[in-house]
């Protein structure tokens, strides 16, 4: 089977229509997953054939042009940030025993465990190499400690589940690890590669760091609230793995509800008729909006981060899709 066969160009979950820079990146994309052979290119191609919404990539190539027309050097560091997103993803799916993700069949579960876990190295090794072979020092680096970051913050939340004494700041130190240094990394490395001064960087790095926030807020009340349509994966699927998310801290905290809480956390087992308690209280208690005002605040912190970005196109479609994580249903 040919590798235009395989990969469906057609996938309208990819916004290349809205930000048409990110054709450069599908292009590339399906050209470094070509070189493949054999079973690890029909796991790569599955992955691109899934979609998504091409986050990373975007951050990266509109704060590159901010500071400087697009370039080849921001598109490569964009196709880079993807596939280590994209490896990021496989081995989660691995962890977690994931069936679905965005509603289809995850590498995992369609070729195994084995295959999956070996996917996603050969996706971090090219993005390395793409990094590596363009001379991209300075994102590597950024991206080198998003990674190392990355696997902390999995790491303790895995050690941390159903504990029912996690503080407020050490749940946003955590999704600083598993979220926030990936899009702020992504953010620094195309402001450097187009020519942003040191100050600028800083100021990109505090804008990515509160977007990975309210993303990550944002997931955490999708858990609850949303549907498994729209999400593409079972709803509460972070109670059902005991991760401690924002609404839950809160909830833990509330006068009426939180001793209640912490007797299901210490079962460490919780049902789809305890989800939809623990989702009924979360309403209730008012514990869901307060989590959504937390992630209201984290936007306005980035868009704040932009003042002193020279006025541009680029700048205010970052403001716009800073604005666009709040409406997010997936």
């Amino acid at each position: 089977m040919s590798i235009q066969q395989l990969y469906n160009t057609t996938d309208t979950s990819i916004p290349t229509l809205q930000f048409p820079e990110l054709l450069f990146v599908e292009d590339k994309l399906q050209t470094v997953l070509s070189k493949a052979d054999g079973l690890i290119q029909q796991t790569c191609i599955s992955l691109l054939q899934s979609g998504g919404k091409r986050i990373r990539p975007l951050f990266t190539l509109y704060s590159g042009m901010c500071f400087a027309p697009l370039n080849p050097l921001i598109i490569q560091a964009a196709v880079a940030a993807e596939l280590i997103h994209m490896a990021s993803l496989v081995h989660d799916d691995v962890i977690d025993e994931s069936a679905t993700r965005r509603g289809k069949p995850t590498v995992n579960s369609l070729y195994g465990d084995h295959a999956a876990i070996l996917t996603g190295d050969y996706l971090f090794a090219e993005a390395f190499n793409i990094l590596s072979t363009h001379q991209l020092l300075s994102s590597m680096g950024y991206l080198v400690e998003a990674i190392q970051a990355m696997c902390e913050g999995e790491v303790n939340q895995a050690d941390e589940q159903f504990s029912s004494s996690i503080s407020l700041q050490h749940y946003f130190q955590r999704i600083t690890k598993k979220t926030g240094k990936l899009l702020a990394a992504c953010c620094q490395s195309g402001a450097i590669l187009g020519g942003a001064s040191s100050e600028e960087l800083t100021q990109m790095l505090e804008y990515g760091l509160n977007i990975g926030y309210a993303y990550q807020i944002t997931d955490d009340i999708l858990d609850i609230s949303g549907d498994a349509d729209s999400l593409g994966k079972p709803v509460g699927a972070d109670l059902v793995n005991g991760n401690i998310t924002l609404p839950i801290l809160y909830l833990l905290d509330n006068p009426i509800y939180g001793n209640w809480l912490r007797e299901i956390m210490k079962t460490r087992k919780i049902s789809r008729l305890g989800v939809q308690s623990i989702k009924e209280a979360l309403i209730c208690s008012g514990c869901l909006d307060q989590a959504y005002a937390t992630a209201t605040q984290c936007i306005s912190h980035a868009k704040a981060s932009l003042d002193k970005i020279p006025g541009s196109p680029y700048k205010s479609t970052l403001v716009h899709l800073a604005d666009s994580i709040l409406q997010r249903t997936n």
